[in-house]
């Protein structure tokens, strides 16, 4: 090999490693697929509940991604949304009508699958 191929070689090599450390960082600090999990959600208080239900959702990986399913379900008039990573489930409250077919189909549309229990 001459002088010319080992810089390339060695070139590559610092290339990659640069690339590779935010990812080699993000690992170590514990953070997941979505972003990072100190994730704030705010939660929305219904005036007048009248009822609720329960969708098992899968798909989810993080709080960033609770933070998705529930600001979505919380920006439709009438609905408020829990969700729980760990028990893989929201919980939706209404105050008019369950509105659970759209529920459903907003977060299939986010990629997330969620059927009622």
């Amino acid at each position: 090999m001459n002088a010319a191929n080992v810089i390339t070689v060695i070139a590559v090599l610092l290339l990659v490693l640069i690339i590779s450390l935010p990812l080699i960082k993000k690992m170590k600090s514990g953070e997941t697929c979505c972003g990072s999990e100190k994730v704030k959600v705010r939660h929305k208080k219904l005036k007048n509940p009248v009822g609720s239900y329960k969708l098992n959702i899968d798909g989810m990986h993080c709080q960033n991604c609770v933070k998705r399913i529930t600001e979505a379900v919380n920006n439709i008039d009438g609905l408020s949304c829990r969700v729980s990573l760990e028990k893989k489930e929201a919980v939706i409250s209404y105050e008019d009508k369950p509105m659970t077919d759209e529920v459903i189909k907003l977060l299939g549309a986010m990629d997330f699958l969620a059927e009622k229990v």
